[in-house]
């Protein structure tokens, strides 16, 4: 099992998946500003440097905690980030996760998001002893409901009006997806 000693790396076949750091501050300025990525998360815009060193150490904690692993996303030869995904909520006890992925809407439409979620859900199933991945997305999030659904999640059920988000109460859709069943 994944004992936390060190950062995992994670590669694909046009990606790179690292650890953030503060020299990240601006890609995620530019990532967690943007309305199109705002329309559906309930968060103020990550919108300067220290607010972006905050979060990025925010996530960096959950590696700390031994409980999530939040990685940068970069195109093979590229250092500059171009998202983020990661699992988190690590349930150690019903061996589940939590996976959730962000990239900048200049990449949207190349089917990264399908490739790095299919790279964090080997590597989280393969490392963590998992038997459980769950993700969840608000309604009407199309984009991520196609992932979620190409990398074989099921849908499994509507918490009807249990987020508050811009001003109004959204469905939430939840995802789950299997051990066996991820092939």
């Amino acid at each position: 099992m994944f004992d936390f000693s060190a950062f995992p790396v994670i590669t694909t076949e046009r990606l790179y998946l690292r650890q953030m750091t503060p020299a990240d501050a601006d890609a995620i300025i530019e990532l967690f500003s943007s309305p199109d990525v705002l329309k559906f998360l309930n968060q103020e815009p990550t919108d300067t440097v220290e607010k972006a060193i905050g979060l990025i150490n925010w996530l960096n904690d959950g590696f700390t905690r031994q409980d999530a692993i939040q990685w940068g996303i970069t195109l093979k030869g590229d250092d500059r980030l171009i998202g983020t995904c990661g699992n988190y909520a690590w349930d150690r006890e019903h061996r589940r996760v939590d996976i959730g992925y962000h990239l900048l809407p200049a990449h949207w439409g190349k089917g990264y998001a399908t490739e790095v979620s299919h790279a964090i859900i080997r590597w989280s199933f393969e490392n963590m002893d998992l038997h459980r991945i769950q993700a969840d997305c608000t309604d009407g999030h199309i984009a991520s409901e196609r992932v979620l659904l190409k990398c074989g999640f099921k849908l499994e059920g509507i918490w009807r009006e249990s987020c508050w988000e811009h001003g109004h109460f959204v469905n939430i859709k939840q995802f789950g997806l299997l051990r066996y069943e991820y092939v």
